[in-house]
Order: C-alpha cells, then structure tokens, then sequence
C-alpha cells in the first residue's frame, strides 16, 4: 500500500490481502490445525491420499485455495534457504 502522501490513493492490495488469507487456510490444512473444518476436509477426501496429489475435491471454495497450494509448498523450502 502506497500511503496518499506519497501520491497514491492509499487503497490496500486486496487481491493480495486475499492470497494472504487462502494461504493461512492452506497452513492450517497442512499442518492439521485442531480446527473442526481441518478435521473433516482430511477425514471426507484425503483419508489415504496426499492432497496434492489427489484431484481437487470439495466446494468451489475449497478448489480455489487448493489452486495456490503449489506456491504454498514452495514457501518452506525458500524461506529454508534464506535462513529464517
């Protein structure tokens, strides 16, 4: 966001803002958050298959963040690299 001072609007990204929030969704699916729809989304589809392996399964919304989900597995190994 590039604050009015500086010339712009000072209107948040929020195609960004929203990749930020499907990102933290597919955290919480990865790691198997104790939260009640981490829980049912690996009990109803992914019982004996790695997610990203499997065809994409569930609700339209549950499609959409599984389209980021190569980035997102990408994400450690950078981050490992860099040293954080």
């Amino acid at each position: 966001m590039v604050p009015k001072n500086k010339g712009e609007l000072g209107v948040k990204n929020l195609k960004l803002q929203n990749i930020g929030l499907l990102l933290k969704h597919l955290d919480k699916f990865y790691n198997k958050a104790a939260v009640p729809w981490v829980y049912l989304i690996w009990s109803s589809y992914y019982q004996a298959k790695v997610p990203h392996l499997a065809s994409p399964r569930g609700s339209f919304c549950w499609r959409d963040i599984l389209k980021l989900q190569s980035g997102f597995r990408e994400l450690p190994i950078v981050l490992s690299v860099l040293g954080t």
